[in-house]
């Protein structure tokens, strides 16, 4: 069994682990891992089980290479990806969140 790693910038919130469902499974496929800039992606750490991100993707580094120093205008992109990713999680799942900006190491 190997493991992936994936780093990524994301406007989302940690909606919680609690609100996976494996009977949807299928439609989180749709969304998981989804890497386009101002792309809906879902990150379910199905490892250890600590969180469930749901966000619009700012940007995910290339592989193995990591980040390098990156300067990203979030003033413009924060304002419209919060409210979309806020109405994605409201209407998908039922929960009010409040997004962030999110920078995180994902393993699969």
């Amino acid at each position: 069994m190997g493991v992936w790693r994936s780093d990524w910038v994301l406007i989302g919130a940690d909606i919680g682990y609690d609100q996976f469902d494996e009977d949807n499974y299928e439609e989180y496929d749709k969304f998981a891992g989804r890497d386009g800039s101002g792309e809906i992606t879902y990150l379910i750490d199905g490892i250890s089980g600590e969180y469930f991100a749901v966000g619009e993707v700012v940007t995910k580094a290339d592989e193995y290479a990591g980040f390098r120093l990156s300067e990203i205008e979030v003033g413009e992109i924060y304002e419209g990806a919060c409210e979309r990713v806020r109405d994605h999680i409201r209407n998908e799942f039922g929960v009010d969140a409040e997004p962030k900006l999110i920078v995180i190491t994902h393993f699969t």
